[in-house]
């Protein structure tokens, strides 16, 4: 079996497009959550998850755009989460609003006698928690994962990639699909085949995302942060 594992796409369907020719033909999709906000084409996000079938959780940004609430991005990020959420939402479908308001928190899927649990942030603060990096110690991880019964446990939301095997458990992050904040500006994914996880990168057009993004409503300066946290993925 093998698995495509994905995370925090934020409307960044370049990247989307790289990761897809990279892998190639896969057994399914893993999505843990944030399809929207930030990036300019958050309807071609999330037309690509349905149409593939994506086993997807809701991320904080999903969550703000089907329901309007704030995000409670990280605080360096937090004023373009808010700039651009209303543009957002206004891109978006109804049937769009409809399909991110129908993502669980959290889910556990089953494939070949291999179960993956999936969550955005924790399972105690599914949306929000940050405090899941490559550096949490093996308490906190098992603390997070303690009440679901899966041997594959995913997060996302860090923007963070790590692969860790604790307790008889495998806990991910693959990263930022669309968004990377870890120093390299390609997109990261993972990929799980033959009980192993492999965490990825690979490249994509910045430029046709760069123009793109210029015709988003943001004031110059929002706009010159919003370009910079591309280019140095911090």
């Amino acid at each position: 079996m093998r698995v495509l594992i994905l995370s925090d796409l934020h409307g960044n369907v370049w990247a989307l497009r790289a990761i897809v020719s990279a892998v190639g033909k896969v057994d399914a999709v893993l999505f843990a959550g944030d399809a929207v906000n930030y990036g300019p084409s958050p309807r071609g996000v999330l037309s690509w998850l349905k149409r593939v079938g994506a086993v997807a959780v809701r991320g904080n940004h999903d969550h703000a755009a089907a329901f309007g609430t704030d995000p409670k991005a990280a605080p360096r990020k937090a004023h373009l989460a808010r700039a651009l959420l209303a543009w957002t939402r206004s891109a978006l479908r109804p049937e769009d609003l409809a399909y991110l308001r129908s993502l669980p928190l959290y889910l556990v899927w089953a494939a070949d006698g291999t179960r993956f649990a999936l969550v955005h942030g924790s399972l105690q603060d599914p949306l929000y928690d940050y405090r899941l990096d490559p550096e949490t110690g093996e308490e906190a991880l098992l603390e997070a994962a303690e009440s679901l019964r899966a041997e594959v446990v995913v997060f996302g939301h860090t923007h963070l990639p790590f692969v860790r095997v604790i307790g008889g458990k495998l806990f991910v992050n693959p990263g930022s699909a669309g968004q990377p904040l870890d120093g390299d500006q390609r997109a990261s994914f993972a990929l799980y085949e033959g009980g192993r996880v492999r965490l990825h990168r690979v490249a994509y057009p910045m430029e046709e995302l760069f123009r793109a993004l210029e015709g988003l409503p943001l004031r110059p300066e929002e706009m010159g942060e919003l370009l910079e946290l591309y280019r140095k993925a911090r």
